[in-house]
Parts: C-alpha cells; structure tokens; sequence
C-alpha cells in the first residue's frame, strides 16, 4: 500500500509540475494578448492624430505632393493595424487554448490528489481496525487472565 501510495504522490509531483508550466504558459498568452491590444491602441491612436495634423494642413492649404506622402503614410497606417489585428485576433486564439490545456491538467491534478486523499482514507481505516482489533484481543486477553487469577483466588 505504501508504494501505490508513493506512486501517487509522484504521479501528483509530476502533473502539479505540469500544470505549473501551462499556468505559466497561459499567463505569457495573456501578457502577450495585452501587449499586442496595447500596441494597436496605439497605432490606432497615431493614425487619428496623422488624420486631424492632414485635415488641418489641408485647410491651410497642402501642396499636391505633401498630400500623397500624407496619403500614403495612412495607407501604411492602415495595414499597420490590420496586421496588429490579426496578430491580436491570433493571441486570443492562443491564450483561448492554452487555457483549455491549463484547465484539463488543473483536473488531472484534483483527480489524483482526489484518489491520494480516498487511498488515505482507506490505510487509516484498515489501520483504525487493526488496532480495534488489537484492543480487542488485549481485552479479551485480560478479561481471560482476571477470570483464571479469580478462579485460582477461590480454589
């Protein structure tokens, strides 16, 4: 029993580990997720401020090659932030599944703590009846000695 026992305990050392690793993976998924929503802010946030700088200089007059640089530049914005999307769109999906492995080996983890706990229950048990038993037979044992020693007091 102590072995199984000793199995279990490493068995549980080995999937805690485990679930320590993907909680650590998973907390990198999210400050990675944060970062690139962070960095879209931004760019987002560049690309109003560019457009309100253009419009400004527009009412001011803007020379026609002045005005495509500025053009172009947004246009540079832009996919600028449908690539940080997309970059963005594929951390949730990453964050989302190591989540998932995260979650599934949080399980394993309860279940065989779950069995440590029910295997430890079951040796404290036989244990509580071996030492039942072994008062028993000390008190049948004594009860037999004090009848022999009364029986030996009268004759």
């Amino acid at each position: 029993m102590a072995k199984v026992n000793k199995q279990l305990e490493l068995l549980l050392r080995i999937e805690s580990e485990k679930e320590q690793q993907f909680a650590t993976e998973l907390q990198s998924a999210q400050s990675f997720l944060q970062a690139g929503q962070t960095k879209l802010k931004q760019v987002q946030s560049y690309k109003l401020e560019y457009l309100k700088r253009m419009q400004a200089m527009g009412d001011q007059g803007v020379l026609g090659g002045n005005y495509q640089h500025f053009q172009r530049f947004i246009v540079q914005l832009e996919a600028g932030i449908k690539k940080q999307i997309e970059v963005t769109e594929t951390s949730k999906q990453v964050l989302q599944q190591r989540k998932s492995v995260w979650l599934e080996q949080s399980k394993k983890v309860k279940a065989v703590q779950t069995l440590i706990d029910k295997k430890r229950i079951q040796i404290q048990m036989v244990m509580d009846k071996e030492e039942q038993s072994i008062s028993d037979e000390f008190a049948s044992q004594k009860f037999i000695r004090n009848k022999i020693a009364a029986a030996n007091q009268v004759s």
